[in-house]
């Protein structure tokens, strides 16, 4: 299960990160890169309070997170 969430987790940041830099070259402005910006508020945040959301209802499984990185090192 872990790996699914994982995998969703990044799935959403590429999504969101190729729809930004889309975004930017086709924008009609002058500069054409990667909005930064854009991709923080729309791919970053929403991922991030998802988790803090699930931590803060789930305290337990929280505990085997920090518990799990321990064991990496």
């Amino acid at each position: 299960m872990k790996k699914y969430i994982l995998s969703l987790s990044v799935i959403w940041l590429l999504a969101v990160g190729y729809l930004t830099w889309y975004n930017g070259l086709k924008s009609p402005g002058r500069y054409k890169g990667f909005n930064w910006e854009e991709w923080f508020w729309f791919g970053l945040i929403p991922l991030v309070s998802i988790y803090l959301f699930y931590f803060i209802w789930n305290p337990d499984s929280f505990k085997r997170l920090i518990k799990d990185i321990k064991e990496l090192f």
